[in-house]
């Protein structure tokens, strides 16, 4: 079978070892024992075949007609009203995005250019140029990135979105496979037509095991950015996967950068921390009253 994707995933096992020592006469023993330690599990994405996708596009048409019959609107009559209305954007945030798109081709042409030259080539002011671009790059995806979710939760709940999201699963109980222990190559989902895999897959979900759910979401994950990429070529996929991951992994650490820099800005040291503690001992005994003073004013007495 042909794999358009493989992975592999940690599982506690109990496995057996062996181990060899020699006695005090010379003579070597053998000794078995289990032990429970993680085994990683191989796991792949098996190639789509014509057969596969003409059943789905078939499977999203009824699903779509489906979405249709019960009330849902489609894509293109939500995206009317929307216009009626005078569209999800004022005038003010279309201007915007427009200088932001454009600003973004051009200092990814820019950027492109100072990237031909080596660090040695470049000039200490095209250095610090190519600097201020990849901090622009990086902060205009992130926001590009905001703006296009915030836009597409506006089309969640169209029949298109409903039929695409069920051909996504559908596609996950088609291609999951995984290697048994003798290497044979069997469906994580089983076998049978979709009614029959996807109870597995209720199954399994309902069940909450931490293996079986860190499959399902690695399935998903996979599935979902082949179904975007519409690419099938096994290497293809592979490098923008990497791509993707190594983008992911980057935007992690920098929030982590700038959460600590955060903390980093709040807290004092603990000098600063020592100095407004004493301050603080010393305000407090020079503001010390006498208890008995107020005592003192509000007794009878002196009110009379």
């Amino acid at each position: 079978m042909k794999r358009l994707y493989e992975f592999t995933v940690g599982k506690k096992s109990t496995v057996k070892e062996s181990e060899t020592i020699q006695n005090e006469s010379g003579e070597e023993i053998t000794t078995t024992k289990e032990v429970k330690k993680v085994v990683d599990k191989k796991y792949f994405l098996r190639k789509p075949t014509r057969k596969l996708f003409d059943a789905a596009e078939l499977f999203y048409g009824v699903h779509l007609s489906e979405g249709i019959k019960a009330g849902l609107l489609t894509r293109a009559l939500l995206q009317k009203r929307f216009s009626n209305d005078g569209g999800t954007l004022g005038e003010k945030e279309r201007e915007e995005w427009s200088t932001l798109y454009s600003d973004l081709f051009d200092k990814q042409v820019e950027f492109q250019q100072l990237s031909l030259k080596n660090e040695e080539e470049r000039t200490p002011e095209e250095n610090a140029r190519l600097e201020i671009c990849k901090d622009f790059l990086k902060d205009s995806r992130l926001r590009i990135q905001e703006f296009e979710m915030q836009q597409s939760s506006l089309f969640d709940q169209t029949a298109e979105n409903r039929a695409r999201n069920k051909t996504i699963l559908w596609w996950v109980l088609q291609l999951a496979y995984y290697e048994d222990d003798e290497g044979d190559e069997k469906p994580f989902f089983g076998d049978g037509e979709y009614e029959d895999r996807i109870q597995v897959y209720d199954t399994l979900e309902e069940e909450e095991e931490p293996f079986s759910v860190e499959c399902i979401n690695k399935f998903f994950y996979y599935v979902s950015f082949w179904y975007v990429s519409k690419t099938s070529d096994p290497t293809q996929f592979e490098e923008l996967i990497k791509f993707a991951e190594q983008q992911d992994l980057e935007e992690e650490t920098t929030e982590v950068v700038i959460e600590e820099g955060e903390k980093t800005e709040e807290e004092p040291s603990e000098e600063e921390a020592e100095n407004e503690s004493e301050e603080s001992s010393e305000e407090n005994t020079n503001d010390e009253e006498d208890p008995f003073e107020d005592i003192t004013e509000e007794t009878p007495e002196n009110q009379d």
